[in-house]
């Protein structure tokens, strides 16, 4: 054809989207807390990261010790001011979490953390403390994290009172209870809406194990059953991104595919749906 082997090797870039009231953008698909962070794995969160921000990823959700691996990896792999961390702080425990937000700070060299998220655990976690994080310029964005739908009720409550920039909540096509009351209301509300359990920690794949992808999955360049569920996830509006876990950096590679090309209409939504409904 003449192209050069390298050009036609070129990595896709995944698409963005905007953060809320803002004019920051996020990459569709970003890195979960995966093990390799977890347990200290740095060449293989190398080997993760290289991947992702060569396809253009930016959101990376990190916890604990994993988040200084993440941080001081993306500045040598010279990707500091385009990687978006997302890490986690207890609001109730304000002189560790301080702590700990100084040492990262420390460590990226930038003026702000990312993103500062609480979760709650007993009811709501104290919003004051975490304002008063934003407002001292300690974070640009605060966030609310969890993954069961026993916490939808403080997630509204929250998000009522317009305090909240970020909200990071469970959804897949066999997980669908947020699409009813929470992301309609993080729309309204103008906060951006981060996706956990894509997969539901990997029990997905063991109820499409050993069946054929539809036909029609073609229809929104779909070529994979991972692709199947982030790609039914990134068509609802108000999903800003979707973390997903993998410490293989091939299956990185497969989801990335999840945020590039067409994506399924709300017809073919309810024939995703429907279709691994009759799976489970």
């Amino acid at each position: 054809s003449g192209v050069p082997t390298a050009l036609m090797a070129a990595p896709r870039i995944l698409p963005t989207r905007r953060i809320p009231g803002t004019d920051d953008r996020l990459a569709v698909i970003a890195l979960g807390n995966s093990n390799a962070f977890r347990q200290g794995d740095a060449a293989t969160a190398r080997r993760l990261l290289a991947t992702f921000f060569e396809h253009g990823g930016g959101y990376i959700d990190c916890a604990g010790e994993g988040a200084y691996l993440v941080a001081s990896l993306a500045k040598t792999l010279g990707h500091n001011r385009s990687a978006f961390l997302g890490s986690y702080f207890n609001a109730g425990n304000a002189a560790d979490s301080l702590a700990s937000a100084e040492r990262l700070r420390a460590i990226r060299g930038l003026p702000s953390l990312d993103l500062m998220h609480t979760v709650p655990e007993d009811g709501e976690p104290n919003w004051d403390v975490m304002r008063g994080w934003k407002e001292a310029g300690l974070t640009r964005y605060i966030g609310l994290a969890r993954h069961q739908s026993r916490y939808y009720d403080t997630m509204m409550k929250v998000m009522a009172t317009g305090t909240l920039d970020f909200l990071q909540v469970n959804l897949s096509p066999l997980e669908t209870e947020a699409e009813d009351r929470i992301l309609p209301m993080a729309m309204d509300r103008g906060v951006a809406v981060t996706i956990n359990r894509p997969f539901i920690n990997g029990r997905y794949f063991s109820i499409v194990r050993g069946k054929s992808l539809p036909a029609w999955a073609v229809e929104f360049d779909c070529t994979s059953w991972a692709q199947f569920s982030l790609k039914y996830i990134l068509s609802h509006p108000a999903v800003t991104c979707v973390l997903t876990e993998t410490a293989n950096p091939k299956h990185l590679r497969d989801n990335l595919g999840g945020g590039i090309g067409r994506l399924p209409d709300k017809k073919t939504r309810v024939k995703m749906r429907q279709l691994l409904q009759s799976f489970s």
